[in-house]
């Protein structure tokens, strides 16, 4: 019996753009793409729709167990979430966290309409590095790229992560993107602010 290939994660704040590159990382690996979201939603995997935070609040064993179900009858996938880290890390062979420049982030969801109060708490998670540290705290480091998607096209984020897939591009494991250090202090007091001013 031969090894059973693993799924690949594709996390990050909302607004990194884990949609379109896991689509097309499917359509490029030929492997299917599983959306957790949408797949939370549409089979119910969800205990209550909070209205204060315009969402579900999510079942978290039956998403687990179903997603095992469903890894189990059709092999590998790739999945999308920012809340990856509810899956088993067993499954998985590598994840990777879409990172984005938080100023840039502030552009890309203002320019989907979303208020100013959400797009200032995934800012923040941004900076911070929550999603990476979600993943870690639960998988260890030693599974998780980061890859920042800031100003480059889908094709070319898409391609860095077949290259690491492949080996042909060596990568670092764990954090290896702090805004707060790699932002100028112009920028980082400009993504500060626009924090402060619109957190709840």
């Amino acid at each position: 019996m031969g090894v059973k290939l693993k799924c690949i994660g594709i996390s990050g704040t909302p607004g990194t753009g884990k949609t379109s590159i896991a689509r097309t990382l499917s359509q490029v690996l030929n492997i299917p793409y599983l959306d957790l979201s949408s797949y939370v939603v549409n089979n119910k995997l969800y205990t209550y729709y909070d209205e204060e935070r315009n969402s579900y609040v999510i079942d978290e064993d039956k998403v687990r167990a179903s997603v095992i179900n469903m890894y189990r009858e059709k092999g590998p996938m790739i999945i999308s979430s920012h809340y990856i880290e509810i899956i088993p890390r067993d499954i998985f062979e590598i994840v990777f966290i879409l990172r984005r420049n938080p100023l840039e982030l502030i552009d890309v969801l203002t320019s989907r309409g979303w208020p100013s109060h959400k797009i200032a708490e995934n800012v923040e998670a941004e900076l911070l590095s929550i999603c990476t540290l979600n993943v870690i705290d639960e998988f260890g480091d030693d599974i998780v790229v980061e890859i920042d998607v800031s100003s480059k096209s889908l094709d070319d984020v898409v391609q860095e992560i077949v290259d690491i897939l492949h080996k042909s591009k060596t990568s670092s494991r764990g954090i290896s993107i702090d805004w707060t250090t790699t932002l100028s202090e112009k920028d980082l007091e400009k993504v500060l602010k626009f924090i402060e001013k619109y957190k709840p």
